[in-house]
């Protein structure tokens, strides 16, 4: 069943954390410590988009987004907050707008996605890269439970951590065919990651 998450926060950034991901953030801005902790009164979450290239910065995002929960939080320094949080859904958005506080917020749909979508040889190779990248990595963006023969999941961690531009990660995130998501990110890892491969191979 789908869920509707009307009027949600949205946060903005360069980055993104997909399902089965997390990650920290440090949360400094007025508007984002206030919704975080309008998140942990109610517990609920909040949806983090891709900002467009050359857009304004905290009004204009893709379409495709990921609504994720905090699993951990503590007090920093100087009012900061620091947060952990866990990519649930994969979610359209629509209606958004910035509210009297100057924090984006819009209407958020569950996209069905398949799950435990067993990985073909074809594609495999792909698991064995994120293996070997993930102790280099695992200090900004991790995972609790691994999932190395599941097609989205792999293909998810991937789209997470690759140098690519955003637009590139919002169409793979827009793609909801998980091999059709794996055989454009075998051929940007060709590109950027050609001598790896081959040693993987």
């Amino acid at each position: 069943m789908k869920n509707n998450y009307i009027n949600t926060a949205i946060f903005p950034l360069k980055s993104i954390i997909l399902p089965g991901g997390q990650f920290p953030l440090r949360i400094f801005e007025r508007r984002y410590i206030d919704m975080v902790k309008e998140c942990l009164k109610k517990n609920t979450g909040f949806v983090i988009a891709l900002t467009k290239k050359d857009a304004e910065y905290i009004s204009s995002v893709y379409e495709y987004g990921c609504y994720v929960e905090i699993v951990d939080w503590s007090q920093l320094d100087g009012g900061l907050l620091g947060i952990t949080v866990e990519g649930k859904k994969i979610v359209t958005l629509n209606n958004y707008k910035l509210d009297e506080s100057n924090l984006l917020k819009g209407d958020a749909i569950d996209i069905d996605i398949s799950i435990d979508y067993l990985i073909p040889q074809k594609y495999q190779i792909l698991s064995k890269f994120y293996k070997k990248i993930y102790p280099e990595i695992k200090a900004y963006i991790f995972h609790n439970k691994s999932k190395y023969n599941d097609a989205n999941w792999i293909s998810f961690r991937l789209i997470e951590c690759l140098p690519i531009e955003i637009s590139d990660k919002a169409d793979l995130i827009s793609t909801h065919e998980p091999l059709e998501r794996l055989e454009k990110i075998l051929h940007i890892i060709k590109r950027i990651y050609p001598q790896e491969l081959n040693v993987l191979d």
